[in-house]
């Protein structure tokens, strides 16, 4: 009843059983723990205990200090007597992390065919015993991969859904050349075409055609004489002036020295890190800027002609990066026919939820905006498949958005710069405001954003933000941005208009549209606005 299960009451005589155990564990341990016990005691004591509980971190410990030093006639022994301290709990860590030591101090020849043997067992009681997953792994290093990649094939041809076994398989692949890569696919695709439901050959999929997160490098430089400003722009936050990474500046020839400051106003990683001039350059010189990231592999450099009043360098998009940057797979005819595989395996199952996913990266890696059609209906599909996932979809449904307005914008106006227009795509999340560094208008309206992120403070050039019709509550955290002229938040539920605060950080503000609810909320709300915002025309609709 009530969803709890009715458990049958031990019998005396089990009764009885469970209370003399418990009276030796209790006499054993205080033995051990109440006097200097010789070695054989502490053996035989420590052994009573962990048969019968193998979990018992300070016996083990004792245990260990009372092995003699040589490793000579008692390895096996303890190899067996842990083994069947598993075989009463298989994922006991003490008995793992005592199997381990002994293994250290082991003479040849090698335990390593029995501890394999060992993994086996377990893992055909068990699956998922991730102990020894781990264990047989850091065997393999010293073992014939081959033989480990068979051992996985076995396990996979009895059950696809074992995803232990896909991440064993892939670790022990590593970087996979061509041959092995075909290999993995047939591999996959059997598995996918068995049951297109099932999401552990989808994750291995994906896994075996990415690569490693690229580290943080420099994408945008730009310099604003007027501020006297230099802004770094990064492809991930990062956290400049700790002790593995650190900016430096060369300006016209001479190293100077600066303070480094978050582009959002905090001391956390940031997208974006400003440096300002020495106020002793002459206004009409031209300078030239050379910027070294120490982690980085190289320098960049941007120069502000005296006739200039900004500059920049930026990064070129590699289109087959901006939405999946983790592809590592470069010829375009593996990913074609993978392309083909998932089309056809939705004819058969169109709400296979790691079949449309994986679809939506592989056409995002190949050419995004000659498939954008099919990247949003899929894209549709899967929240409707999805529907418990739906934050982290539309997530990536805005990802998706963003990316191809910035292809467009990119294909147009060439650069990034301009106007990057996104209203009505149903946007949860700004990303990649990273590759938006040089955009002077943003139309964002429409959408259902709940808040304007901070990582906006890496468009140092925008002029005009439309965020109207969103799901803005407050503007805390919002950046200072030099250049904002025109900000547009109708249709926003702002209801205190002390949350607009931020905004007196923006010295170019001139406009400012907002829905009537803070004044309405608030009869001080207005007289507050016009001493926040001096010299700000308020719109209020």
């Amino acid at each position: 009843m009530h969803g709890r299960l009715k458990v049958r009451s031990p019998d005396a005589a089990r009764r009885r059983q469970r209370e003399e155990k418990l009276r030796l564990y209790r006499s054993a341990m205080a033995t051990l723990l109440g006097k200097e016990a010789p070695p054989d005691e502490v053996l035989a004591l420590t052994g009573s205990v962990l048969t019968a509980n193998p979990d018992v971190g300070t016996c083990w410990n004792l245990r260990r200090k009372a092995l003699p030093a040589q490793a000579e006639d008692w390895v096996q022994s303890e190899l067996a007597f842990a083994g069947a301290c598993l075989a009463v709990n298989p994922k006991s860590y003490g008995a793992w992390h005592h199997r381990i030591w002994v293994l250290a101090r082991a003479p040849p020849p090698s335990p390593v065919p029995g501890e394999r043997q060992l993994c086996e067992r377990l893992l055909g009681a068990d699956p998922r015993n991730f102990h020894a997953w781990e264990h047989r792994r850091a065997l393999a290093d010293a073992e014939d991969t081959e033989a480990e990649l068979a051992f996985t094939a076995e396990l996979l041809a009895r059950d696809f859904s074992n995803f232990s076994a896909w991440h064993h398989r892939g670790r022990l692949l590593g970087k996979l050349g061509t041959g092995s890569l075909r290999h993995e696919l047939e591999l996959v695709q059997n598995a996918v075409f068995t049951d297109p439901n099932d999401q552990s050959a989808w994750v291995y999929l994906r896994c075996i055609l990415s690569q490693a997160s690229p580290p943080p490098r420099i994408l945008c430089l730009y310099v604003n004489r007027e501020d006297a400003t230099l802004a770094v722009i990064f492809s991930r936050p990062v956290l400049v002036g700790s002790e593995r990474s650190a900016l430096s500046v060369t300006l016209n020839g001479s190293a100077v020295e600066g303070t480094w400051r978050s582009g959002e106003g905090s001391s956390r990683p940031s997208l974006t890190w400003l440096w300002d001039f020495p106020s002793d350059l002459c206004p009409a010189s031209s300078l030239h800027f050379w910027v070294t990231w120490e982690p980085g592999p190289a320098h960049h450099e941007v120069t502000l002609q005296a006739d200039e009043d900004e500059a920049w360098w930026q990064e070129p998009i590699v289109v087959r990066e901006l939405f999946w940057p983790e592809v590592g797979v470069t010829d375009p005819e593996v990913l074609e026919e993978l392309v083909g595989t998932c089309r056809e395996l939705l004819d058969l199952e169109p709400q296979s939820r790691g079949c449309l996913l994986t679809l939506v990266l592989l056409l995002s890696a190949l050419d995004p905006l000659a498939h954008e059609d099919e990247i949003r209906r899929c894209l549709r599909a899967l929240q409707e498949a999805d529907p418990l996932r739906g934050g982290f979809v539309a997530d990536v449904a805005s990802r998706a958005e963003v990316a191809l307005g910035l292809l467009r914008a990119q294909k147009e106006l060439g650069g990034g710069g301009g106007r990057l227009c996104l209203p009505r795509k149903a946007l949860s999340v700004l990303a990649l405001p990273e590759r938006a560094a040089l955009v002077t208008e943003l139309d964002v309206s429409g959408n259902r954003l709940g808040a304007l992120p901070p990582n906006l403070g890496a468009l140092r050039r925008l002029k005009v933000l439309d965020a109207s019709h969103n799901s803005i509550a407050s503007l805390r955290g919002f950046p200072p941005l030099p250049c904002l002229e025109e900000l547009n938040l109708e249709g926003n539920p702002i209801a205190l208009a002390a949350s607009l605060a931020p905004l007196a950080a923006c010295p170019r503000l001139s406009r400012l549209a907002l829905a009537t609810t803070p004044v309405a909320a608030d009869p001080q709300a207005a007289p507050h606005l016009a001493r926040l915002l001096p010299g700000v025309a308020i719109t209020l609709t």
